[in-house]
């Protein structure tokens, strides 16, 4: 990884790249309310599978190994209301969900929760990277979906394993016929108590110089769809409206008016400007790691263009 240097930082900033649709990539109408209710957890997993969101990350169908297409954006969450929301991959569903210490049921279909009211609207759907570049990358999609759906059904066994001493956890649903789909959790409940210090500015890969405000530069999100903190000088506020692996940000706006040191003020101008273009961003957020990315959703999921967080102790 190759530092950019920071003259030109202010510069890559001002890129805007912003593709695919904020809800469940590309299919419209199904957004994650911001809202997040106090619910009793279920106890499935030891009560894992209710902490937040967890991503596709293989699965076995007719005893093969399958990889996931690079377009799909597989999730799923489940909810104490007794439902449980996700995507197949581009199309997003909601269930009735059933939950035990070592088994999940998914039944009838249910009808998507009523998107929130977002100013300014989330980017246009459809050519983000869940949008297939060539034929037989739609057909490969397709395919895989069609059989998520066909696993997704009914009665399935539950189970976590971390496969290394200092590995992610991740969660098996197995159907009856011994296909395997495997979970790893993009987001945790500790996200929402845990206080984030922007560390850098990633651009097509390269990676921006530390910022001059350091801990002053930080985000607190929180379950009301809330976002406050601090872009090294001043206090701002901010709307983050959650959709599976993606949020969106919008509604933001300082809450004060300091002067600081020139360089602080340069920095605070360049994030402020990035946060008011309401980028479309991928996140992840592993439980027990220390780091939070967001990667603005473009077209070459190779490319990693966004910002780094550090973790803090939220005082």
């Amino acid at each position: 990884m190759t530092l950019v240097p920071a003259a030109t930082l202010a510069a890559l900033l001002s890129l805007s790249a912003c593709s695919g649709g904020v809800d469940g990539d590309g299919a419209p109408g199904d957004l994650t309310a911001p809202a997040f209710p106090a619910e009793q957890r279920p106890a499935g997993a030891g009560g894992l599978l209710a902490e937040g969101v967890w991503q596709f990350r293989g699965a076995r169908f007719g005893g093969q190994e399958v990889y996931l297409p690079s377009e799909a954006r597989a999730w799923i969450a489940l909810h104490g209301d007794g439902t449980a929301s996700g995507d197949y991959g581009c199309t997003p569903f909601r269930l009735k969900a059933e939950v035990s210490a070592t088994r999940l049921t998914l039944g009838q279909k249910l009808a998507p929760r009523p998107a929130p009211s977002v100013t300014p609207a989330p980017p246009s759907a459809g050519s983000g990277p869940c949008a297939p570049h060539s034929g037989s990358d739609r057909l490969n999609l397709t395919h895989f979906e069609k059989e998520v759906q066909r696993v997704l059904r009914g009665n399935l066994s539950l189970s976590s394993e971390r496969p290394h001493a200092q590995g992610e956890t991740q969660l098996h649903l197995k159907n009856q016929q011994g296909d395997d789909i495997t979970l790893v959790q993009a987001r945790s409940d500790a996200f929402f108590t845990t206080r984030w210090q922007l560390d850098v500015v990633t651009v097509y890969d390269s990676q921006g110089p530390g910022f001059a405000a350091g801990d002053q530069l930080y985000f607190d999100f929180h379950k009301n769809g809330e976002v406050s903190g601090k872009l090294g000088c001043n206090d701002f506020t901010a709307r983050a409206t959650f959709s599976g692996l993606h949020v969106f940000f919008h509604d933001v706006a300082l809450t004060s008016h300091r002067g600081c040191d020139k360089k602080i003020m340069e920095e605070e101008g360049s994030v402020l400007a990035t946060l008011r273009k309401s980028l479309n961003y991928t996140y992840w957020a592993e439980p027990r790691m220390s780091h939070f990315s967001l990667t603005d959703d473009l077209a070459f999921p190779a490319m990693e263009t966004g910002f780094r967080f550090q973790a803090l102790p939220r005082r």
